[in-house]
């Protein structure tokens, strides 16, 4: 989950520059650099941006970030008009789902909202994360579809040499890749959390996800399958390159 990611990323700058590119328990940040440059991101569940300068050193050359609670993203606006890197960036505030115009109710968590979610927490989070629980506030949302939200910002990911999605919204994933469509395929990688454990009530597991990607021409290239984390980040390549 992001609010311990955070927690991994202050831990790796303590330690000596040359050590910290090994430092993770994702394999996807490695494979990601021998594959770069990327130089097109759309990340569907932004929170604070904090892999920025990560796209930037891959190469990207525009990062598009999708967040969907309007508090945090209104401090990811923020944080990006504070930036000075060499791509440009682009913010939306949408909650991305297979169809867009149906009503969900989204729900805060506790903390940064880095685990808020349109799925309720289970016993199994809220007993592995303690600190990560829900608030009890909903927001009632009208879902977007990722087709529409690209196309308002003027994104063509067919026109980018080697462009990736990164799809990171605590359980809603599938629902994600499945408003893509056909568009999944346009994508050269695609990094995506999964979940071997039922971390929220009704959200994506990593069976359905694998399946998804494989039809529509991924691999997974991070991970053994075996070695798939129970919670955490896996990075797909389409089979072709």
């Amino acid at each position: 989950m992001r609010i311990f990611k955070g927690a991994e990323r202050a831990a790796k700058r303590l330690m000596p520059e040359a050590w910290r590119m090994y430092f993770r328990a994702s394999r996807y940040e490695l494979l990601m650099r021998r594959l770069a440059p990327v130089d097109l991101v759309v990340h569907v569940g932004a929170h604070w941006a904090e892999d920025a300068g990560f796209y930037e050193a891959c190469g990207a050359r525009t990062v598009l970030w999708i967040e969907a609670d309007p508090d945090t993203f209104a401090h990811l606006q923020h944080l990006l008009a504070g930036r000075d890197g060499s791509a440009r960036h682009l913010a939306e505030c949408a909650l991305v789902s297979a169809t867009a115009g149906e009503t969900l109710g989204f729900h805060r968590f506790r903390g940064d909202g880095a685990s808020s979610s349109v799925h309720r927490a289970t016993e199994e989070l809220t007993t592995r994360f303690p600190g990560a629980g829900e608030t009890g506030e909903v927001l009632e949302m009208t879902t977007r579809s990722l087709p529409e939200i690209l196309a308002r910002q003027g994104v063509e990911v067919a026109a980018a040499a080697r462009p990736m999605l990164v799809v990171d919204v605590q359980g809603h994933e599938f629902e994600v890749l499945k408003g893509l469509g056909d568009g999944l395929r346009a994508f050269a990688l695609c990094k995506c959390e999964v979940s071997r454990l039922p971390i929220y009530q009704g959200g994506a597991r990593f069976e359905e996800i694998d399946a998804q990607m494989r039809a529509m021409g991924f691999r997974l290239a991070s991970h053994r399958y075996v070695q798939v984390p129970r919670h955490g980040d896996v990075l797909y390549l389409r089979a072709d390159l």
